[in-house]
């Protein structure tokens, strides 16, 4: 599985390897999750649902099997 730390960091991997422009979905789906992720003061619940729709961006943009 990708954790909170390793999926915002293997999204931005892919981007920037695809030459992704900035606004696309991957690239913002993975910042919001790690800014998400570097602010302490984040509730749990808000790291789940952020986790769960980068996770589902990613699977839409690579074709992996969503869990």
């Amino acid at each position: 599985g990708m954790s909170f730390q390793d999926l915002p960091s293997r999204m931005a991997a892919r981007a920037d390897a695809d030459g992704l422009p900035p606004e696309h979905p991957l690239r913002a789906s993975a910042k919001t999750l790690a800014d998400a992720c570097a602010d302490f003061a984040t509730p749990v619940p808000r790291l789940i649902g952020l986790w769960a729709r980068a996770r589902k961006t990613w699977c839409a943009y690579t074709g992996e099997a969503s869990l």
